[in-house]
């Protein structure tokens, strides 16, 4: 009897160690994502452990897929490399996407049974972070809610603007041409006054289409109609006189044209007293006391421009970190270059500059913000040159927080699209710790790729660097008159 039991206690506790998990187990990702190297070399292993053994090696800046994750480790897709590596020097990419359906439910998992966290409208703005088979994981910056969305019903390709609101308008030129076609060289079927009110029927660009009072439908340019009603002569000589910027270096002329004389240039930034308006000019009066005429399309009306405003310009790397290279240049002297050149133009314009560094010397990202709080910046603009393959090409905009920075990522990127000419990118979402844990108002530019020989050839030139600086500054004068 003894021997029997003694026989059904081992057959149970061998049965109970071959049903026990063994200690080596599989821990799934709960989603996949794209990611980029951060490391100069990093070693791919075949286990998540730095005594395994090494399969490969990454370049700084390559692009991989992470297919699952253990303890500080990422099991990754690289090509035909699979394997294992240290998730320290690995940073997420992600990607803008917009909400095609009217209300979109961001879900606590990727499944169809998972609680509901929030519902979003129709084009909501959200990062997609990764995905997990026909789910996204997003993150909703309005919000300040990250969870899964299904992947039909988000769009890459940004909603069209609404249209802008229509009614009644005033003329504030003081005699306006009404054109057949929206072009300045088309035929002009009438000619309206200041003060004229008319109905703007719809807009095109810089263009609005408009019925008269007395009929007549044609475009005129939207410069020159408002909602408010301008003053007449005599109500304007008890108001205070209107304000102008200089965005450019200016010639102030005898009258309203290019082809009347210059009596005197004037620097980009220079507030002028506006007076008077004909065909497209402002009449002005300088700081001097002299009075002549300036062209329309060289001012920034309202606002009180960049003087005063704190500027601190981060050039990016430094010192041993050389940040991306090309064949002919180094990042971090791009940077510093294009940081020197922004620095003139905003100083001209009146603003108090600051920069992180003005030489090759390394400082830390905590110091480079640490710089921006102390100033207590009113602007925050990390400059930056950018690398991935050789036919990558254009500019590209980040910002963090889409309250503090987009505004100003988004009139940055407009400004140095508009100078550049470069392939536009975008304004996009960027984790970078210069802007995370900035608390002014902070963007970071990238302004070409190095890793493209064709490009990083114009981008090192001297007239690109005067061309993305004015691009900057004109985004600045933008953003703070706006």
């Amino acid at each position: 009897m003894k021997k029997a039991s003694l026989a059904k206690v081992f057959l149970v506790l061998v049965l109970f160690f071959f049903i026990l998990p063994s200690k080596e187990y599989k821990v799934s990702a709960s989603y996949s994502f794209d990611g980029k190297v951060t490391a100069s070399i990093l070693n791919v292993r075949s286990k998540p452990a730095v005594s395994s053994k090494a399969l490969g090696k990454l370049k700084k800046n390559q692009v991989i897929t992470v297919i699952d994750q253990q303890k500080g480790w990422y099991k990754i897709k690289s090509g035909k490399t699979l394997g294992w590596v240290s998730s320290t020097y690995v940073t997420g990419i992600t990607w803008n996407g917009y909400a095609t359906a009217s209300n979109l439910n961001v879900r606590k998992s990727p499944n169809l049974k998972s609680n509901v966290l929030i519902k979003i409208p129709k084009n909501t703005a959200i990062t997609v972070e990764g995905k997990d088979g026909s789910w996204l994981k997003v993150f909703v910056p309005g919000k300040k809610v990250r969870g899964w969305v299904s992947a039909s019903y988000v769009s890459k390709k940004k909603p069209a603007a609404p249209a802008k609101a229509l009614g009644s308008y005033y003329v504030t030129a003081d005699i306006l041409n009404v054109r057949v076609k929206a072009s300045a060289s088309s035929k002009i079927a009438a000619k309206i006054s200041k003060g004229e009110a008319v109905q703007v029927n719809s807009q095109s660009g810089s263009w609005s289409n408009i019925t008269t009072a007395k009929g007549t439908k044609g475009w005129v340019s939207s410069l020159y109609i408002n909602k408010k009603k301008p003053l007449d002569n005599k109500e304007n000589s008890t108001n205070k006189e209107a304000k102008i910027i200089l965005k450019d270096n200016s010639n102030i002329r005898t009258g309203p044209g290019t082809h009347f004389s210059v009596i005197a240039l004037e620097k980009a930034g220079t507030s002028l007293v506006k007076i008077g308006e004909k065909d497209g000019w402002f009449q002005v009066k300088t700081s001097k006391g002299k009075t002549g005429w300036v062209a329309g399309w060289l001012v920034s009306s309202a606002g009180s421009g960049l003087k005063g405003k704190v500027i601190v310009i981060d050039a990016g790397h430094g010192g041993y970190d050389n940040g991306a290279s090309g064949k002919i240049y180094k990042e971090k002297s791009l940077n510093l270059q294009s940081a020197q050149e922004l620095r003139s133009l905003l100083q001209d314009a009146g603003a108090k500059v600051i920069m992180t560094r003005s030489s090759d010397k390394y400082f830390s990202l905590s110091q480079r913000v640490s710089v921006s709080h102390s100033a207590k910046a009113d602007a925050f603009i990390s400059i930056h040159y950018n690398s991935f393959t050789s036919s990558s090409s254009g500019v590209v905009s980040f910002y963090y927080s889409s309250s503090k920075d987009r505004g100003l990522a988004q009139s940055l990127h407009k400004g140095l699209v508009s100078q550049t000419k470069m392939r536009d990118m975008g304004a996009r979402y960027g984790d970078y710790h210069v802007l995370r844990n900035n608390k002014q108002p902070s963007a970071l530019l990238e302004l070409g790729f190095l890793s493209n020989p064709k490009e990083e050839k114009h981008i090192g030139t001297k007239e690109y660097q005067k061309k993305a600086a004015k691009g900057i500054y004109e985004g600045l004068l933008d953003y703070f008159n706006s």
